[in-house]
């Protein structure tokens, strides 16, 4: 939470997971007890703008630009990587990865072709007919800059220390935001989820040690406690999406409609109302290490 530029691998990877999630890919994701109690970008937002494209499909080149971008990709003369795209005369390049993309050839407003190619090579290899683009990272926007920009100013927040919310303005207005969704997390969305609300109800939520991801919770809580009072004390703006974490309560409280299944080595110990509907359920193992 240096407020520096971070490497995108990191987005990249955690988009991966989700849209696996959403093309239904993804059978067996494994995660932390702090990724449940980060808030995120609502899936309702995140996905509204998915890419359909097949061949004969008529499409404005300036349009699908604009839902490039909206999907958080950067236009490039020459794709190199992930989260890229080009237009070539009528010729439109999206990377898929490090390595592979897809290369839209158009006749007029129309899709003629749709072909995947290697970005290395830049040769073409299979044909296909139909292709889905999805985002490029998680933090795309909700609101356009300037929205953002005037609830940083009225945000609580932003009065401890008028000239760095200043820089960090101009730094958002550069379009560089990607760095200050943290510090200024409601600002960007209107309306948060967590990891949780991704998940459909195909999923079964296995817990391994209730115990442990209670403890783990409440010393995660204490942390950000502390981080923001220290920021507070520097002069420095409380970061956003460290202070709407949310606590074990409030994670529980989300399972009730989950199929949950608790994985404990010793018999489960009820000792909150949150960890009782496992008992309603009726799926627990018991298991030691070996």
């Amino acid at each position: 939470y240096d407020y520096l530029a971070e490497s995108k691998d990191n987005l990249f990877d955690r988009i991966s997971v989700l849209n696996n999630i959403i093309n239904k890919k993804s059978k067996i994701v494994v995660t932390t007890i702090e990724s449940l109690m980060q808030p995120m970008i609502s899936k309702k937002v995140l996905y509204q703008n998915i890419l359909k494209l097949k061949v004969g499909q008529e499409i404005r080149l300036e349009e699908l630009k604009e839902i490039l971008i909206k999907l958080g990709y950067e236009r490039y003369d020459i794709i190199e990587g992930k989260g890229q795209f080009s237009i070539r005369g009528g010729i439109v390049d999206i990377a898929l990865g490090e390595k592979n993309g897809i290369r839209i050839e158009f006749w007029g407003d129309e899709i003629d072709s749709i072909r995947k190619f290697n970005i290395l090579t830049q040769r073409s290899t299979d044909m296909i007919d139909e292709f889905e683009v999805y985002p490029a990272f998680e933090y795309i926007l909700e609101n356009d800059i300037e929205k953002v920009c005037e609830k940083i100013k009225a945000n609580k927040y932003a009065g401890i220390l008028n000239d760095i919310s200043e820089e960090d303005m101009e730094q958002i207005k550069s379009g560089d935001y990607i760095a200050k969704i943290d510090k200024y997390f409601n600002c960007f969305y209107n309306e948060t989820q967590n990891f949780l609300d991704y998940l459909g109800n195909d999923f079964i939520i296995f817990l391994d040690e209730i115990g442990k991801i209670k403890a783990r919770a409440e010393n995660i809580i204490k942390d950000n406690e502390s981080i923001i009072k220290n920021l507070v004390e520097k002069r420095k703006i409380p970061i956003q999406i460290i202070a709407e974490m949310k606590d074990y309560i409030k994670v529980m409280e989300k399972l009730k409609n989950k199929q949950v299944i608790y994985l404990e080595n010793k018999e489960i110990g009820f000792t909150d109302v949150q960890s009782m509907h496992a008992k309603r359920n009726g799926y627990s193992f018991s298991y030691r290490e070996v």
